[in-house]
């Protein structure tokens, strides 16, 4: 019997070090767990689930039992999981303003919010959850770091290469911050430009704004070429991918009209495009007038057979906004316009007639 009885409490005594590998989620409510996390020193981690999400109980059946998970997240955090749609969950889904799932919070023991993973489940263990939340926790350490001030080389070597593969939009700020007192020459070395060619998409930034202010000294450093397709490239990239959305199309157009100046190739009909989608879209029916303008003189001022279809593309939904008289004149000059350009583009625009013509 005494066997027996020590056979039984060595299974007991195993199957718990086994359950003790994983991660060590306590029954606690938030209240407690954010009182123990000020008691022992170490943040708040919560799971927010659903019953319902599917990668939420994956992550409770294969990933948290991980023993990589435990050796982690029990040395590091107070680990809590809450339903956010049921008890003190739909509060704490409010205030942190969860609405994907799962979603891991990192808080500070005073319940304030020390960063988050949204969405943050993995698929197969091969993806190295724990590492995934490391590299959040790291991000958050160091833009601490940088908000207190440092500026050193070696930190911000190491942050921005840091912020290339995991916010661009924190890089974007950094790197107009910090690089904007460089100076064009210095801006121009290898290093600085690849940096700005490569990551700075966003046109408003300081940085971004000092190449457009400046391009005439940057092209005696690097050739008019480069400093024309990162400056080209990036007002079409914002088009194309804001065009639907609230865009500052005036404001554009103003320095599309400076880079016609000085023959930036495709500034014009990317001008017209802009000009097209803010009076269409808008249904500024007093300017159908400026797109008839632009028809009549298309030929002349683009002869590039793709940008003046880009151009043309742009008139989607034009018969909603002009009245049957401006659209039998857009017709007269969108024929005009096809009579010399290749077959397949005279078809979409013969498409684009026929269209005006159902109305």
């Amino acid at each position: 019997m005494k066997f027996i009885y020590l056979i039984s409490l060595l299974i007991c005594l195993t199957g718990n070090c086994i359950a003790q590998e994983g991660t060590n989620f306590e029954d606690l409510t938030f209240k407690e767990a954010l009182a123990k996390s000020k008691q022992t020193g170490k943040k708040l981690f919560i799971d927010c689930h659903t019953k319902t999400c599917g990668p939420c109980k994956y992550m409770v059946k294969f990933i948290f039992p991980l023993k990589e998970c435990g050796e982690y997240f029990n040395s590091n955090y107070i680990c809590i999981m809450k339903d956010m749609q049921e008890g003190e969950g739909i509060d704490i889904a409010k205030k942190y303003n969860v609405k994907m799932y799962p979603t891991y919070l990192i808080l500070n023991h005073d319940g304030s919010l020390y960063c988050r993973l949204d969405g943050g489940a993995v698929s197969k263990p091969e993806d190295d959850f724990v590492q995934k939340v490391k590299n959040v926790v790291k991000l958050t350490e160091m833009k601490l770091q940088y908000e207190k001030g440092d500026r050193s080389d070696a930190f911000l070597k190491e942050y921005i290469a840091f912020l290339q593969t995991r916010d661009k939009k924190q890089l974007q700020e950094v790197l107009s911050e910090t690089m904007l007192s460089l100076g064009v020459n210095r801006l121009c070395k290898p290093e600085n430009w690849n940096l700005i060619k490569n990551e700075i998409g966003n046109i408003d930034l300081p940085l971004f704004r000092y190449l457009v202010n400046n391009r005439k000294a940057f092209s005696r450093q690097l050739g008019q070429e480069k400093v024309e397709d990162k400056i080209m490239n990036t007002y079409s990239n914002e088009f194309r991918m804001m065009k639907m959305m609230d865009m500052d199309f005036d404001s554009r157009m103003q320095d599309l009209k400076q880079f016609e100046k000085d023959n930036y190739k495709g500034a014009r009909s990317l001008r017209y495009c802009m000009l097209f989608r803010q009076i269409i879209n808008n249904k500024q029916t007093k300017r159908v007038g400026e797109i008839l303008k632009v028809l009549q003189n298309l030929p002349k001022q683009i002869q590039n057979e793709q940008e003046l279809m880009n151009v043309l593309q742009e008139l989607q939904n034009f018969e909603r906004t002009a009245t049957p008289a401006q659209q039998k004149e857009a017709c007269f000059y969108l024929q005009e316009i096809a009579k010399n350009l290749q077959p397949e583009n005279s078809s979409r625009i013969n498409n684009i007639i026929a269209r005006f013509s159902k109305e």
